[in-house]
């Protein structure tokens, strides 16, 4: 029988990027959400570039680890709204949504596990984090966080759902009832009180200390790093039928007149009008 093999070549690294900024150093790979005019809101083609990125960290041989960070005052604003109510105007799904286009990928906000990525990340929380960035901050192992950060859902305040259920996994149950049902805010302290984060520090240390977590990843084994990863990500999957409700009701609560409602009155700057339909 034929064996056939598929060695990487570096020339397979994502160019050109104009939402991230992807480079690598050493055994370390450093993916920058660079959207900053929107405090780093993400959209269709945001998550496709983060894709591209959390791939080939996974195929690259030579990275270990990978830290995530964003430009500017934010690490990530959550999904962008105003790119959201464009296309609902015109009565249409945005790219990631719509089953006919090629970025279609419902429920993937660019994160890790679209991939099913098992080498480590360290997120580097520069900034605030909300709604699609504070999932992709859990989804990280590892989490530095500046001092004058904090985390938050949001995602009710658009009339859209999110992903509740991996929140309340991740923390407290009062605690993750209070960020999804109350839109409440977590600072960086209370992260760092509730485990979230491994360690809070002033933002101009900020990289540094996620540097220095990558250095100590990087002196153990890569397959025993990358298998105790799998065994993470194994240990806090889900139910099936529950992951199946969730995008379920993600699509519904998406496709309904206060989804469409949500991000209207957020680009009109103005207080939804709800109708619970």
């Amino acid at each position: 029988m034929p064996r056939y093999e598929s060695p990487y070549d570096p020339s397979m690294m994502p160019k050109n990027l104009e939402h991230i900024v992807y480079e690598k150093k050493g055994h370390v790979a450093y993916v920058r959400i660079n959207r900053p005019d929107v405090r780093n809101a993400l959209h269709s083609y945001a998550y496709a570039e983060l894709r591209s990125c959390w791939r080939d960290i996974g195929i690259d041989p030579n990275i270990y680890c990978g830290i995530v960070t964003g430009t500017g005052e934010a690490f990530c604003a959550g999904r962008d709204v105003k790119f959201l109510a464009q296309y609902q105007a015109q009565g249409k799904r945005t790219p990631h949504e719509d089953p006919t286009s090629p970025l279609f990928f419902w429920g993937g906000g660019g994160q890790p596990s679209d991939v099913s990525l098992d080498k480590p990340l360290i997120c580097a929380l520069n900034g605030f984090a909300v709604g699609v960035g504070l999932s992709l901050a859990l989804q990280c192992q590892l989490r530095v966080m500046a001092d004058d950060a904090w985390i938050g859902d949001t995602h009710t305040l658009v009339g859209r759902l999110g992903a509740p259920h991996k929140i309340y996994q991740a923390l407290p149950p009062a605690i993750a009832a209070y960020l999804t049902l109350c839109n409440g805010r977590l600072n960086a302290q209370e992260c760092l009180q509730y485990a979230l984060v491994n360690k809070v520090v002033p933002k101009a240390q900020l990289m540094a200390a996620a540097e220095k977590l990558a250095e100590m990843i990087c002196m153990g084994s890569p397959l025993a790093t990358q298998a105790a990863v799998r065994l993470f990500r194994l240990a806090a999957e889900q139910p099936d039928a529950l992951i199946a409700y969730a995008r379920h009701l993600d699509q519904e609560t998406a496709e309904s007149e206060d989804g469409a409602e949500g991000p209207r009155a957020f680009k009109e700057k103005r207080k939804p009008v709800w109708k619970s339909r």
